[in-house]
């Protein structure tokens, strides 16, 4: 079945957006992930599946606890955080939302060493 035309002539813009509550600074949650992940994966020498489901976990938690200590007022957050051992395959990684285009937004940020990579995704959507 085709949605596409009654997906078109939906309005998703609202008027209730709080103008007090301060924007979802992309550029602002991609520094402080930066600073976060390097920090961390950095101390890991190797990759370990066991220990990287952990460390996927925590790093979620870390980084939420980061974003609450950044005040975005009225936003909730969907963090997706990806571990992976360093070879020399590819990785293609996609997502799609619906989401209001004028307060909803994300930061993300991928880091590897030798061993370890990291890509992680902060979406910063506006609670009405």
């Amino acid at each position: 079945m085709n949605y596409s035309n009654a997906i078109s002539n939906l309005n998703f813009s609202s008027n209730i957006h709080s103008k007090s509550s301060r924007s979802f600074n992309t550029n602002e949650v991609k520094q402080m992930l930066e600073q976060l992940i390097q920090q961390i994966i950095d101390k890991q020498n190797e990759y370990d599946c066991d220990k990287c489901t952990q460390l996927s976990k925590d790093l979620s938690q870390i980084i939420k606890d980061a974003m609450k200590s950044l005040n975005y007022e009225q936003y909730k957050y969907v963090i997706q955080v990806v571990l992976g051992q360093c070879q020399d395959d590819n990785l293609m990684m996609t997502c799609r939302c619906l989401w209001d285009i004028e307060t909803d937004n994300y930061a993300s940020y991928v880091y590897s060493n030798t061993k370890i990579f990291c890509a992680v995704t902060v979406f910063g959507l506006f609670y009405y």
